[in-house]
């Protein structure tokens, strides 16, 4: 395979007159036939006319065979490529034949009801007889699909400029596709069904703790716990979940359905639930340990339960749970690769179908070579050029290089807080529906500027005193206002406090806490109701906290609840340049809040924690 350098000055010479804005693949695979037909006019692949196809990821590049290597392993035998297909050992991934089998397995439709063949009716053999018939019956006049969105023969494997334009359309693919599935390769379905029944298993039994705290008294944790990793565990074992390009595949289809090894979807008869496991299913699971983490009185210090917390986060399915996708380009430095450069483009589509950076965009120069620090440079920009709030709504889990503190890097993590993003503008925030209108507003500008050959960022907005707002927080709390907070639906950080406001902090800066219960990733874990309160007064008392300002990025609602979302700053200076740099984020409910400011014997100052009076003063200035 020629490398990216040697080829990107080809141009696209395999569809001169393909539509790069199109949602229709390049090419699709005709699996009758293993024929790679080429994208025509009108939307025609060999003789079909808008065919609809169905999309599979799985992973294979880490143990692709070199052009010596065994020799007598023969690819998969794919028609009208100009590439060669590439060739997996099949002593340590997949085999040919498995993979054919999947194939064909694929083209069926993902609503399958073999698993009753493997069901033991308690009651009279006549009437397993009887049902296995009629879904045997059903099976056989389902609905058969033809074309596969399959990437070996559907994407260049050259590494042309094809290739790259084809890379930067993904999310176009994957959701166009009629539907999709995600192969565990390593994993029977014998193997596979216990895994994610007793995943489930454990989750219940995790839930039942009482959720009063002198109820749960006794409440064992850990057999329970213990269940968790070891499913989990076995889970990610399979290397799809470590997989770089599949980061992104799960994000696009979380409706994708799981198949195992040899081509089959778990189902759980045992509760007569006839939809077969997806991405989504899987993730909600995870992310109910989440929520029961934070909720529970076990004993933090138990190996089993840092053990499943740190599979959680590690494995990025809590950021894949999440409905934003900033946390992914820090997980994708988790995930294997060949290419450093992937771990940006192997994401980028997450921010949606039209979202292309580097040599991915079609107005690109082919002949430019990126680093890494570059193109994430250039996809931190594009994220903020369109979505200025959702840009911010990250945290650094490691401090960043001076000036390259403003935009999303690979040390990047988000916060319970900021889990949904389309609150904060993100277009594509469609993955949860939760049936409430939702929408926000802009309240700055945030651009990107080149200083001394560096990208840098540069603010412009109104901003405040931390310590006034704390104070403001703290008395909004304390006033009978507050009493509303406890009745909303406000619950996006998923916790149980009655705080007016939530806190997330970078780490590596000074006002890091050295608070062992603070975890600013998925995993809140307040130890009491006036955590939040104790962390926002114990910044106060910093050293320099009354340089600390919080710079408005905007305010956004959901239903009928109001919240204002900021960035905690101070001023630095390095290198004869003084900048702005970036502590973490925080957000405050505002639309419980009193209409009548100081009056009627209670303080709850409405237009300051609004942004609206004079103790907002303008801010300008770099940003990083």
């Amino acid at each position: 395979m020629a490398s990216p350098e040697e080829t990107q000055s080809m141009t696209d010479d395999d569809h001169p007159d393909f539509d790069n804005n199109s949602q229709w693949p390049r090419r699709l695979l005709h699996v009758p036939t293993m024929t790679s037909h080429k994208w025509s006019p009108g939307n025609k692949y060999g003789s079909a006319t808008s065919p609809p196809y169905i999309a599979i990821s799985y992973t294979w590049g880490r143990y692709m065979l070199s052009p010596n290597e065994m020799p007598e392993v023969k690819p998969l035998p794919i028609r009208g490529v100009s590439w060669p297909i590439p060739r997996v050992n099949p002593s340590t991934h997949f085999t040919v034949s498995e993979f054919q089998h999947i194939l064909k397995q694929m083209t069926l439709e993902p609503h399958r009801w073999y698993a009753f063949t493997e069901w033991r009716w308690k009651q009279r053999t006549w009437r397993r007889r009887v049902v296995n018939a009629v879904y045997r019956f059903l099976e056989q006049h389902a609905r058969v699909y033809e074309f596969v969105w399959l990437d070996v023969a559907c994407i260049d494997q050259r590494w042309t400029r094809s290739t790259m334009l084809e890379i930067g359309r993904q999310a176009r693919i994957f959701s166009h596709a009629k539907h999709s599935y995600v192969w565990l390769s390593r994993l029977t379905e014998a193997n596979l069904r216990p895994l994610l029944l007793d995943l489930r298993g454990a989750l219940y039994g995790l839930q039942n703790e009482p959720w009063v705290r002198e109820k749960a008294v006794g409440f064992q944790s850990r057999p329970w716990l213990r269940m968790a990793v070891g499913c989990l565990s076995g889970l990610l074992s399979d290397p799809w979940f470590s997989s770089l390009w599949t980061l992104q595949e799960a994000f696009l289809c979380t409706q994708a359905v799981i198949l195992s090894r040899d081509g089959k979807a778990v189902l759980d008869v045992a509760q007569f639930d006839l939809k077969p496991w997806t991405l989504q299913r899987l993730f909600g699971f995870v992310n109910d340990f989440v929520l029961w983490a934070e909720r529970s009185t076990a004993p933090r210090a138990e190996p089993e339960y840092s053990e499943l917390m740190d599979l959680v986060q590690q494995s990025g399915m809590a950021a894949l749970w999440l409905n934003t996708p900033m946390g992914l380009l820090g997980v994708s430095y988790t995930r294997k690769t060949t290419r450093s450069l992937d771990r940006v483009y192997g994401v980028m589509q997450t921010l949606g179908s039209d979202f292309q950076v580097g040599l991915a965009r079609a107005d690109a120069d082919p002949s430019k070579e990126y680093t890494l620090s570059e193109l994430e440079d250039e996809f931190g920009a594009t994220v903020i050029e369109r979505y200025p709030i959702l840009s911010q709504m990250h945290v650094y889990l490691e401090p960043p290089e001076p000036g390259k503190g403003w935009c999303v890097r690979g040390s990047s993590a988000v916060p319970m807080i900021a889990e949904r993003g389309d609150l904060f503008g993100w277009s594509s925030g469609n993955r949860l529906d939760i049936g409430m209108e939702v929408g926000y507003k802009t309240l700055c500008d945030i651009s990107t500027v080149k200083v001394q050959d560096n990208l840098w960022a540069r603010l412009s907005g109104r901003a405040c005193s931390f310590i006034k707002l704390q104070q403001a927080w703290k008395e909004a709390d304390q006033s009978s206002f507050a009493t509303r907070l406890l009745h909303s639906n406000w619950r996006m950080h998923r916790s149980s406090t009655p705080s007016i406001h939530m806190i997330a902090l970078d780490r590596g800066t000074p006002f890091e806490p050295e608070m062992p219960e603070l975890r600013i990733l998925n995993v809140v874990g307040l130890g009491s109701d006036d955590h939040q309160h104790n962390l926002a007064a114990w910044m106060t008392e910093q050293p320099n906290a009354e340089d600390v300002r919080v710079f408005l990025l905007g305010w956004s609602h959901m239903q009928d609840e109001v919240f204002h979302t900021g960035l905690i700053l101070i001023k630095r200076e390095s290198t004869d340049i003084t900048y702005w740099h970036r502590i973490g984020i925080c957000m405050w409910m505002t639309s419980h809040l009193s209409d009548l400011g100081k009056g009627d014997g209670e303080y709850c100052d409405r237009a300051f924690l609004t942004g609206e009076d004079d103790d907002w003063h303008s801010l300008e200035g770099l940003f990083g």
